[in-house]
């Protein structure tokens, strides 16, 4: 199964690793993209598993960090992730991308 990333959720992902850079140092920020890293494998494995939160997408949290993966499974051997977000962000941030 291959896992590819919007553009959008690129730019998610740099967002929140730039604060826990500036925030809290490069040992967190390298702990936020293992979080994302063993969620995504987690993801791949079975991806059926995590809540359905609108049509087509899907939402898994981290265990550590208060942000969520949304993301679509397009085919059987193709997830896209849309979103990663933060929990105090609007249930509807990043439905429509």
């Amino acid at each position: 199964m291959r896992v590819v990333f919007s553009s959008a959720a690129e730019r998610d992902v740099k967002r929140a690793l730039d604060f826990y850079l500036n925030e809290a140092g490069a040992e967190v920020a390298d702990d936020l993209i293992d979080q994302i890293q063993a969620k995504i494998e987690r993801i791949k494995s079975n991806p059926e598993s995590y809540r359905v939160i609108a049509k087509g997408l899907r939402c898994v949290d981290l265990d550590r960090f208060p942000y969520q993966i949304v993301y679509k499974i397009v085919s059987k051997t193709l997830i896209r992730v849309t979103t990663v977000r933060h929990h105090k962000q609007h249930p509807d941030f990043g439905l429509r991308r």
